[in-house]
């Protein structure tokens, strides 16, 4: 899958990676896509949690070991 912008907060632990994704967001074009790859322990659920909240859909969620990237649509 092609996207628009990574952002890799691997070892920044929660909320850094929420504020990060929440600040890239507003920089964003309504249809364009962003990944973000982050290992914290609530990385994955705070993620889904600001997608659902603000309406961002999900596009696909990846885990290897305990790294997890999740791809949404702005």
């Amino acid at each position: 899958m092609t996207v628009d912008r990574d952002i890799d907060v691997v070892g920044k632990a929660c909320p850094f990676p929420l504020i990060t994704v929440a600040k890239e967001v507003l920089t964003m074009q309504k249809g364009q896509l962003l990944r973000i790859v982050g290992n914290d322990p609530l990385f994955e659920v705070t993620i889904l949690d600001f997608c659902r909240e603000c309406g961002h859909e999900v596009q696909e969620t990846d885990r290897e070991g305990k790294k997890v990237s999740i791809t949404l649509m702005v």
